[in-house]
């Protein structure tokens, strides 16, 4: 009998996982195409065919379901930019990143002037890139020490931020070979100490 009860018992947290990771799957397709104002409860449910009940017994509320699809995100984007030895491994990390959520970023920072939530999010994004940045040029960096190094790793973080692959990428229409190019020549002068 025991077998069949523990067999029970993992099916139905192998459901409950599976349901929950459709959840996560509708939501984050909805905040990251819709205006976060627009997004419901409702419409995830009805998008992950779940129950509101069960939305609001495993994530509380919107802002607890927003902030399960923002830590995974994050968990996401940590472990494709790991470990960034060298900025030749650092490079097709970042861009593989921007090319598929560039966009997405892009909608979310368009509404964190409104959003409370999504600021928070956004800084703590940032913070991230500049932990990576700070990693992936620490050669470069390690000889400077206080304001000098402040600076030089902001421009570091300027040279490789969404703003610089946006406005090659979608504003001037380049090629992801060309940002690539670009955006590394940048890094690498900044990187040198070039002015």
């Amino acid at each position: 009998m025991k077998s069949g009860r523990a067999y029970q018992q993992t099916a139905r947290a192998q459901k409950t996982a599976e349901s929950l990771e459709r959840i996560l799957d509708e939501a984050e397709a909805l905040f990251f195409s819709e205006p976060f104002d627009r997004v419901t409860l409702d419409a995830v449910a009805r998008a992950a065919g779940v129950s509101i009940p069960t939305l609001q017994r495993n994530f509380g509320n919107k802002e607890g379901l927003f902030a399960a699809v923002g830590g995974r995100m994050r968990a996401r984007v940590e472990a494709e930019r790991r470990p960034p030895r060298m900025t030749q491994e650092a490079r097709p990390a970042l861009l593989d990143h921007y090319e598929r959520d560039g966009r997405t970023m892009w909608h979310l920072l368009r509404q964190e002037a409104d959003v409370p939530l999504l600021h928070a999010g956004l800084d703590e994004a940032r913070a991230v890139h500049r932990a990576w940045v700070g990693e992936v040029f620490a050669c470069s960096l390690a000889a400077l020490k206080g304001a000098e190094r402040e600076r030089r790793l902001d421009a570091l973080v300027a040279a490789t931020d969404l703003y610089v692959w946006k406005l090659l990428r979608v504003d001037l229409g380049r090629t992801r070979q060309q940002v690539g190019r670009t955006m590394t020549a940048m890094a690498l002068a900044v990187a040198r100490g070039e002015r």
